[in-house]
């Protein structure tokens, strides 16, 4: 036990003295989620902005039809003479493209039923701004003239509107308003979790392995006391205890930064998270690391150069990403019980449950019981891989 607690020390106080490792794992992220999460704010407020003070559009069909004349004297809608309205939509000059059948206005007069296409490019985000803009003022003229036709005829235009629907949330007793953003941002923390862990573990994996190995501080480190085991833990401690770290802090610049730079036009996201549901997450979570470590170790160890485990950890480090966004779009309250047998994706499909206040004994059951046959397997694996010479003193 003596020897491991030296170990660990020893491991912990090489990644903290390594100035890289500190600034790459756990202060820049730090730094830069509260920019990152302002910019996109900023860039969405900034679309609907520019869309406000003008639109560019162009008119097909019927220019001199009221329903023309109804969006042209609006101040910021302009209409900018193109001799392609097709790729002058593609290339972001105009974004709008408004087809008004002819004889629009004859056709209304004459009670008959008639359809205005408004063209737009589903890649760009003003496009789609400028379309449900113009989209709203078309509703609002054509609940209008349907009141219109409904008084001439001697008929109430509110029989249209017998009764209200008002959507409100039904599981959150203090806020009836629904916050749709959070729980689509809450959906992607499982996932952003496993990212996080994997990706902060990498560089210092390959370190504490094949670094010790070009430092040629390995084998005197095998020839102290300490017994190969106690090597193995405490490197695997050491990384997990420094991943740890820079996961919570890494989640807590997130979510901070998610609260305070972030609006979609719903005031400040607020997230509602028990206490059971983050400790959940941790526990689940640490599973995970204890896993991934064990593995990276191994890795490292095997390899000859930092540059080659480097190489070798992203074996590791793509399925863990492509697996971790397999249930990213899935519905917490109806989760396949399949993907609870699937590494790193039965995780996140746990953690999800947690997020919307599902705490089923089964899954947990399931999944603590796959992640701890994964760290026997992955602790095992490592263990052999200490073990072997021709590993260890591979040159």
């Amino acid at each position: 036990m003596s020897n491991f607690i030296t170990v660990l020390k020893k491991e912990l106080l090489d990644i903290v003295r390594d100035r890289k490792t500190l600034v790459f794992t756990l202060i820049l992220p730090i730094l830069i989620y509260p920019l990152m999460f302002k910019f996109m704010s900023s860039s969405m407020e900034k679309a609907q902005t520019d869309i406000e003070k003008e639109i560019n559009i162009y008119i097909e069909g019927d220019t001199d039809s009221l329903m023309a004349k109804t969006i042209t004297a609006l101040e910021n809608v302009k209409t900018p003479e193109v001799e392609s309205p097709t790729e002058a939509l593609k290339n972001g000059d105009i974004q709008l493209i408004i087809n008004i059948p002819e004889n629009f206005d004859e056709n209304i007069a004459a009670g008959k039923n008639d359809t205005i296409d408004l063209l737009i490019d589903e890649e760009s985000n003003k496009s789609m701004i400028a379309s449900s803009f113009v989209n709203d003022i078309y509703d609002n003229y054509k609940n209008t003239i349907v009141e219109q036709r409904l008084t001439a005829n001697g008929i109430d235009p509110s029989i249209l509107k017998p009764f209200e629907v008002n959507v409100k949330s039904g599981i959150n007793a203090d806020n009836e308003n629904v916050n749709g953003v959070a729980s689509m941002l809450l959906t992607m923390i499982p996932t952003l979790i496993v990212i996080l862990m994997v990706s902060s573990t990498v560089g210092m994996a390959a370190d504490l392995g094949a670094g010790e190995k070009e430092r040629f501080t390995f084998e005197p480190l095998l020839s102290t006391s300490a017994k190969r085991y106690s090597l193995l833990w405490g490197k695997v401690t050491a990384l997990c205890t420094v991943s740890f770290i820079a996961l919570i802090a890494n989640l807590a610049a997130m979510v901070f930064s998610m609260q305070k730079f972030m609006s979609f036009g719903e005031g400040n996201i607020e997230f509602n998270l028990e206490p059971a549901t983050i400790l959940g997450m941790l526990v689940v979570g640490c599973l995970v690391l204890v896993t991934l470590s064990a593995l990276q170790i191994s890795v490292s160890i095997y390899a000859r150069s930092t540059k080659e485990a480097n190489s070798y950890l992203a074996a590791i480090t793509m399925p863990t990403m492509i697996l971790s966004f397999l249930p990213y779009m899935m519905d917490a309250k109806g989760i396949n019980p399949a993907f609870f047998n699937i590494p790193i994706t039965n995780a996140i499909c746990l953690m999800k449950e947690f997020t919307v206040g599902i705490f089923d004994v089964k899954h947990i059951a399931i999944v603590v019981g796959w992640h701890l046959v994964y760290i026997v397997a992955s602790i095992m694996f490592a263990k052999f891989m200490f073990s072997r010479e021709e590993v260890i003193f591979r040159n």
